[in-house]
């Protein structure tokens, strides 16, 4: 799989983006960040190319 780069977003952090690369699935990111980090709300994939 190519790598994806990637803009989420977050309910909890109102004005703040995270920009990130993956060479697993956006789906497979977003589980991983919303499940280990401790924030109150899960991530939101905004753009992914």
């Amino acid at each position: 799989m190519a790598d994806i780069v990637y803009v989420l977003t977050n309910e909890a952090m109102p004005g703040l983006i995270k920009i990130g690369l993956t060479s697993d699935s956006v789906e497979s990111r977003l589980t991983s960040l919303s499940s280990h980090t401790g924030v109150p709300l899960p991530f939101e994939c905004y753009f992914a190319a």
